[in-house]
């Protein structure tokens, strides 16, 4: 199946995806929010603690299903006594519905900023060799 990829996660938070504690994430990062930004509802996502540059065939993570997607504008103030800073930052919160594991059998990725795909197959059963 065809999952847009989302890289570089904590362990913790996957495992807590995995239990259901957590059905929400927030993303942070430039290049899980350029892929997040063009996933809708009902697509599935794959997630996985192996960084971009990391992504090969084999890679295992997740498999979750969108159910929500919210994008939120944040602004940081900074002050001293001299001047006042602001920046604002963009997150992406997804709600998510966990699938399954997962393996990535073959990549998409595109240049910088642009999201990253991947067709994954869901892994149903481990083999001890």
């Amino acid at each position: 199946m065809r999952c847009y990829v989302l890289s570089g996660m904590a362990k913790g938070i996957i495992e807590d995806i995995m239990r259901g504690n957590v059905r929400t994430i927030e993303l942070r990062s430039a290049h899980n929010i350029a892929t997040a930004l063009r996933v809708n509802l009902g697509e599935c996502v794959f997630l996985t603690y192996s960084k971009t540059s990391d992504l090969t065939r084999g890679v295992s993570g997740i498999i979750a299903e969108v159910a929500g997607k919210e994008v939120v504008r944040q602004s940081l103030f900074y002050s001293s006594p001299h001047y006042i800073e602001e920046s604002e930052m963009a997150v992406v919160r997804l709600r998510l519905n966990p699938r399954g594991v997962g393996r990535i059998i073959q990549i998409k990725s595109g240049e910088l900023l642009e999201p990253i795909e991947a067709e994954v197959v869901e892994v149903t059963h481990f083999t001890a060799w």
